[in-house]
């Protein structure tokens, strides 16, 4: 489906140009949802509160880290001198912190991606709801993202999905009878 949305603008926007009596009132205009994002009061808010989990993550990631770190020097230093048994019971040790640090540096980067997406739903949609009053109010016809190639916006006038579904149904019902 993302795949499709490129190629359905560049086909709205060919048929729009091409049609010269419409060209000319054509109102396309652009807009960079990810400048909303960072720049926007709410966006920025969700971003602060972002940055204070990571932080919190990070200084337990940093600690775990010092924590291998000190136990890889122990082994190193003491290892040849350790009996088979307590050398066994270090790596093992080494090797359980080991698998608590991955388990949780790969916890901590699911909770600040669910957390992101949680913060920015919210100001996504109420965007996205200014976005068709303002396309309405301006008699905008189309407007389109700069970070992504689909559109964000048209107007109705433009929709040509009916027509189109139309055709397709014309089209299978042609070709459903003729299989039977």
């Amino acid at each position: 489906m993302k795949h499709f949305m490129p190629l359905a603008a560049a086909l709205i926007a060919f048929f729009a140009l091409s049609l010269p009596s419409h060209a000319a009132d054509l109102k396309i205009y652009y807009m960079d949802s990810q400048r909303i994002l960072t720049d926007s009061l709410a966006g920025k808010d969700a971003y602060k509160q972002l940055e204070v989990l990571k932080d919190e993550r990070q200084q337990e990631i940093d600690r775990m880290q010092a924590n291998l770190k000190k136990m890889t020097d122990e082994m190193a230093a003491k290892g040849l001198t350790m009996n088979e048994s307590a050398r066994l019971d270090l790596q093992n040790n080494y090797d359980s912190e080991l698998k608590k640090y991955n388990r949780f540096v790969k916890d901590a980067q699911e909770e600040l991606r669910k957390k992101e997406l949680a913060l920015i739903k919210p100001i996504s949609d109420e965007v996205s709801a200014i976005i068709d009053e303002y396309g309405d109010q301006h008699n905008i016809d189309i407007i389109l993202d700069r970070r992504d190639p689909g559109i964000i916006y048209t107007s109705k006038k433009l929709d040509i999905t009916d027509a189109i579904l139309e055709l397709y149904n014309k089209k299978y019902q042609e070709t459903a009878g003729k299989k039977k």
